[in-house]
């Protein structure tokens, strides 16, 4: 009888310590206000950091800047829900003011957060705040913010989750003891980097600390292309097991003085020809743009 109590006794201690487990790993923390902290009155100093590309795409430049959003007043947005004005300043250290710079559009309910920025509505947040929790971001924007010439309808699909909840994050020299990252969409997704073709690269992170608001951001969004063209092109004749080879200048451009090799190759396909050249990589650029969010101080 004793024996079967003290496996009971060990069986009831395991589980209850399984289920301490599972909870802390499911942590549910907090309401979506307690990280967004929105209140008319309320502002965020921010050093931001715009990366964009140099002329004719050569490479990347950033520029860092300092900016206050701002919350200023309540209004209502076209689905009539209470709604909170944000207006972002930007800093001009010469005249030592704050310039208006942008308006954006902060929406919360109890179940999720969604922020209008330059006419885009982004669903930042959702409930339940828990780890893995996953949801389509960017389901209320029509068209892609990139302008890429290729995947650049990937963006709509992003799929958001949470991560960290409840951990301590450090911007600067400043620690938030309690927050959660929301990965938009996660740079280990990406495809290796290709120096002779079309490469793209997107990576787009948030976190919000609870009783402060978003304390860090960092997205960036780039397409890489090069253009080619080709060098000692051979035209291979063969017949009955032999073959003869003849230099030939291959343009795509035949007012430049080359022939059209497909063609040539399209035509004589039937008599053993093919053309053999090397193909080079010419002039590469890049298009794309960043924008990296480092909270400096609140109120």
């Amino acid at each position: 009888m004793k024996k079967n109590l003290f496996a009971f006794s060990l069986v009831a201690l395991f589980s209850l310590l399984l289920i301490r487990c599972n909870s802390k790993n499911n942590i549910v923390s907090g309401k979506i206000s307690d990280y967004t902290n929105l209140a008319v009155g309320k502002f965020i100093i921010y050093k931001l950091d715009s990366t964009v590309t140099l002329p004719f795409g050569t490479g990347f430049t950033t520029n860092s800047y300092t900016v206050k959003d701002s919350v200023e007043a309540m209004l209502t947005d076209n689905l009539n829900r209470p709604a909170y004005r944000v207006v972002r300043y930007i800093w001009d250290p010469a005249a030592k003011v704050w310039n208006n710079s942008n308006a954006f559009m902060a929406i919360q309910t109890a179940d999720r957060f969604e922020y209008i920025e330059n006419n885009m509505r982004q669903l930042r947040m959702v409930s339940p705040i828990v780890d893995n929790f996953s949801w389509n971001g960017n389901s209320g924007i029509a068209e892609p913010p990139f302008h890429f010439s290729t995947n650049d309808n990937e963006y709509l699909f992003w799929v958001f989750s949470y991560a960290n909840t409840g951990l301590p994050f450090t911007v600067g020299n400043q620690t938030f003891d309690t927050t959660v990252t929301v990965v938009q969409y996660d740079s280990n997704n990406n495809k290796p980097f290709n120096a002779i073709g079309l490469s793209t690269y997107s990576r787009s992170y948030e976190v919000y600390a609870k009783g402060v608001g978003k304390i860090f951001q960092d997205l960036l969004a780039w397409e890489y292309h090069t253009s080619f063209f080709t060098r000692n092109c051979k035209m291979i004749h063969c017949l009955n097991n032999k073959c003869d080879t003849t230099a030939i200048r291959c343009n795509t451009d035949e007012l430049a003085g080359g022939q059209n090799c497909d063609s040539i190759a399209r035509a004589q396909l039937d008599a053993g020809v093919r053309i053999v050249c090397d193909t080079i990589p010419g002039n590469f650029s890049y298009d794309g743009y960043g924008v990296r969010l480092s909270i400096i101080s609140h109120n």
